[in-house]
């Protein structure tokens, strides 16, 4: 019984996972706000946007930190749920709470600008205002290169692994375990993203397919609960 609760707390925390991001990114978006973190040389865009956006923004930019909290929570069950296919799945939980966490700063960063550099950059005036912007870039840079290496290990490694566990115990439907290895696969092009714009693309489709993949795990394991505490690990 104590597999099973780790493993239906990781299932409920990986439901409200997609459900809180899901919101919180439709707040930010219906606050004026397409992105959370600046992209490169668009910071002054992004200053704009933010400084006449309303507070619904902060509102959604702190539930999409709170849905990487619940994510580090759906990791850990995951595992607890999948380990009986092999002793070195434990990879998948640590490279996927290492890259949560990474991704959680990133977007950490972008809330402090927006609570310190923006009102800064609106009242400063001539070379003020541009070292304000100069400082920024550099966060926004920060921002973006965390960001990078925290989906490389939740994307690229802990979610190609989570499948593969999935196949090879059959305790789970075996589409979420294909949709895990897309997912993967969409990731590692997208670590091309700057580099190419084809591939940054297609960053779109894997961040779109890892929520759905993280939910359908999430609502198939509490269905399958009972399944899971009577299988080997």
């Amino acid at each position: 019984m104590r597999d099973l609760r780790v493993a239906t707390v990781g299932a409920v925390c990986a439901i409200l996972t997609t459900v809180v991001f899901v919101v919180g990114i439709t707040f930010m978006a219906v606050a004026g706000v397409q992105v959370l973190i600046p992209e490169t040389g668009k910071v002054d865009e992004w200053i704009g946007d933010v400084d006449e956006a309303s507070g619904l923004f902060f509102v959604g930019a702190w539930l999409v930190i709170f849905g990487g909290l619940l994510g580090l929570v759906a990791l850990v069950g995951f595992y607890d749920a999948l380990r009986g296919a092999t002793p070195a799945l434990i990879v998948a939980p640590v490279a996927g709470v290492s890259g949560l966490v990474l991704v959680t700063i990133s977007h950490l960063i972008p809330i402090a600008m927006a609570y310190e550099l923006v009102p800064s950059y609106v009242d400063a005036t001539g070379a003020t205002k541009e070292s304000v912007l100069a400082t920024g870039d550099a966060f926004g840079i920060l921002a973006l290169l965390t960001n990078y290496v925290g989906d490389a290990l939740g994307w690229v490694v802990a979610v190609p692994l989570y499948g593969w566990a999935v196949l090879r115990t059959g305790l789970l439907p075996r589409w979420i375990g294909w949709l895990g290895l897309v997912v993967g696969a969409f990731a590692l092009i997208g670590l091309l993203g700057p580099a190419s714009s084809v591939a940054e693309g297609l960053t779109f489709p894997g961040f779109v397919g890892f929520f759905v993949w993280i939910a359908a795990m999430g609502i198939t394991l509490l269905r399958r609960r009972n399944r899971l505490e009577t299988a080997p690990l």
